[in-house]
């Protein structure tokens, strides 16, 4: 087998404990969700899987490895991802402040937020630290296995994987908060202003961190 059986369900287990913790890819999905209903729930969560792909092989090909080795090219994505998530922020606050419905996303929308979601991922360089120190731990040096860097590729997409249910629970209940409150004109404009502030709060958590 190409991975350790024990280390794989060890990984699987680990990647639900992950899944199931409040994080900043949550929130993300929760406020697109808020703003723009299931389909922009949905391309949120997709672009942050495709962001997450991208991370999983730069660690399996150890160049998250220098990003851990450079603080300048940490905090240069970590200000670059942190300013992102400020621009979409303001951006949310602008509709709401204009008035923009919710939960009635524009043709188009979906395609956006996608990209949005795969940025917000790539852009915070701690994500890719998350898989280049949580990966190695499952990964089995045994003779009879893949390479270290075939393995993590296997495992990787586990967490992905297991977040799918969770996203889809988030989605649906913030899908159908959205779909009631959107028949007030108040409350449309609410749900925008809420999805800023939750885009904001990531912004500024991402820039003033340094962990």
């Amino acid at each position: 087998m190409p991975v350790d059986p024990a280390l794989l369900l060890a990984c699987t287990l680990a990647s639900l404990v992950v899944a199931i913790s409040p994080g900043p890819d949550m929130m993300f999905v929760l406020g697109q969700t808020l703003a723009g209903g299931t389909r922009r729930g949905w391309a949120a969560a997709m672009g942050i899987y495709l962001g997450a792909a991208v991370h999983i092989l730069l660690a399996a090909l150890g160049v998250a490895a220098l990003l851990a080795a450079e603080p300048a090219l940490f905090t240069a994505l970590r200000l670059a991802g942190g300013a992102y998530l400020l621009w979409l922020g303001f951006g949310a606050l602008r509709a709401a402040w204009a008035g923009t419905p919710a939960g009635a996303p524009p043709a188009g929308a979906a395609r956006r937020v996608l990209l949005q979601g795969a940025l917000t991922n790539l852009t915070n360089p701690k994500v890719a630290l998350f898989f280049l120190a949580f990966l190695p731990q499952f990964v089995s040096p045994s003779p009879g296995r893949a390479p270290e860097w075939a393995q993590m590729l296997i495992l990787g997409p586990i967490l992905p994987l297991v977040s799918v249910p969770v996203f889809a629970a988030i989605i649906a209940g913030a899908a159908g908060a959205a779909g009631l409150l959107s028949r007030s004109a108040r409350a449309a404009r609410w749900l925008n202003g809420v999805a800023g502030a939750i885009f904001l709060g990531l912004g500024a958590r991402l820039i003033v961190s340094r962990a």
